[in-house]
């Protein structure tokens, strides 16, 4: 039972850390279209800053090409809460890092697909005109990804752990993580958090909808963990014979 438990956990891991960097790669496409100069722009437009803003806001959901804001966010977060469950440190390691090399891979693959629809959107929202488009990005934009993708799983099991020791030690990790990724890309969590606020406020449906998931899920997932916590405790409390337990004793 446990191997078929730990065989789907890490197989809905897999799809999600695939399709968060699928998102990531995928956006990176329009950015390195920029850099090679396929995006003409009208004077006093930049096309590669505007370029970059479309792509993140596309990586993240918020440029119209999902009913979710920050799907793969959402994604990885459920999967990597019941994936990491009962697991050491060095058993996540161990089989986290071949899952990521995976879902790198499988993300890389899947990119170019997505990248003239990227385009499409992109020229229908911004107006202007694309001469010749990249079907991948820079290295440096995959590596932004799946740096993003420690950092934010990281933080997932963090918290997990931090409800398990009853200390916020654990998150002292993530938080150094995140440090990190707001100089390493342009477009930190304050950009798109405050855009997303605005845009809760604006009553826009796909901004409400998952600013109440936020809360919904975290609680849910904070309730299994407790749920699971409280089970532990009383198999530790319960005999392992009862019988012998309850039996008196021989004077």
């Amino acid at each position: 039972m446990r191997v078929a438990v730990s065989f789907v956990t890490s197989t809905l891991m897999l799809l999600a850390c695939t399709f968060f960097l699928w998102m990531f790669f995928a956006a990176a496409t329009l950015e390195q279209t920029a850099e090679v100069g396929g995006i003409s722009a009208s004077p006093g437009r930049d096309a590669h800053e505007v370029a970059y803003e479309f792509a993140a806001k596309w990586r993240h959901g918020m440029a119209g090409n999902s009913p979710l804001y920050m799907p793969g966010f959402f994604a990885v977060a459920i999967a990597g809460w019941f994936w990491c469950a009962g697991k050491s440190l060095s058993r996540m390691l161990g089989e986290g890092l071949p899952l990521l090399g995976a879902a790198a891979v499988c993300a890389a693959l899947l990119a170019p697909y997505a990248a003239p629809r990227i385009l499409s959107d992109f020229v229908a929202q911004e107006g202007f005109n694309v001469s010749h488009a990249s079907s991948s990005g820079t290295w440096i934009a995959s590596a932004q990804g799946v740096y993003s993708l420690l950092t934010w799983s990281s933080g997932i099991i963090a918290s997990r752990w931090s409800l398990r020791l009853r200390s916020p030690k654990p998150l002292l990790v993530p938080l150094a993580l995140n440090l990190v990724l707001a100089f390493a890309r342009p477009w930190t969590v304050a950009d798109f958090t405050s855009r997303w606020f605005r845009q809760t406020l604006d009553c826009e449906p796909a901004a409400v909808i998952s600013f109440l998931l936020v809360p919904t899920i975290s609680a849910f997932l904070v309730w299994v963990e407790l749920r699971r916590i409280r089970s532990e405790r009383r198999k530790l409390k319960t005999p392992s014979n009862p019988r012998k337990a309850t039996r008196a004793p021989i004077n």
